[in-house]
């Protein structure tokens, strides 16, 4: 259970999603000072704002962790998210953020809007669209080599499924849900 419980936390969908952006930073060619302020819209919006959503959550009783187990109590944080992730996007727009971050940020929104939808019916994993995308992201912006990293989605299947905080099933769907909603939204968007 502990190791289960560290990996959880190691590729937790908060920390997945900053390492990605400062990645996609990193082999930017922007001015640093556009890397720092990108960075920083990018972790207030995928990291602070739906942490302190998920926090005060926890303090008000309604849910009993920080994971949201249950699954119909969900959908509002997920939408708070995207909520946050669209005027992220058009923040970044604004201060004329390279094309990728842009693209990362519209997937980070639809990707959620879809997570939404699908655990309205079925608690789809968090955790597993929150590697998958990055993973689909890395592989096309940065390096095919990103792509190696998919077996550890069998680390993140090992993880949550032992911590019983979801089936085989949901982590899987929810690793290939996000990698292809991603893969399709930066192939087509490249282009545009």
């Amino acid at each position: 259970m502990f190791l289960a419980k560290i990996i959880s936390v190691v590729l937790h969908p908060f920390i997945i999603s900053s390492t990605t952006f400062l990645i996609f930073l990193i082999y930017s060619d922007i001015p640093v000072f556009n890397r720092v302020v990108i960075m920083t819209v990018a972790l207030i919006a995928t990291v602070v704002f739906p942490m302190l959503h998920v926090i005060a959550m926890k303090k008000r009783g309604d849910t009993i962790s920080l994971d949201i187990p249950e699954r119909e109590k969900r959908i509002y944080p997920f939408l708070w998210s995207v909520l946050i992730y669209v005027i992220a996007l058009g923040v970044l727009w604004l201060i004329r953020s390279p094309k990728p971050i842009l693209i990362l940020m519209w997937a980070y929104a639809f990707n959620t809007t879809v997570a939404t939808i699908v655990t309205r019916y079925w608690k789809v994993s968090i955790h597993g669209m929150a590697l998958g995308g990055p993973v689909a992201a890395l592989g096309i912006v940065v390096s095919p080599g990103f792509y190696w990293l998919t077996p550890s989605a069998l680390l993140i299947l090992f993880s949550r499924v032992k911590l019983k905080a979801h089936t085989p099933a949901q982590v899987v769907t929810g690793f290939i849900l996000g990698f292809l909603l991603t893969y399709i939204h930066f192939k087509l968007l490249l282009l545009l």
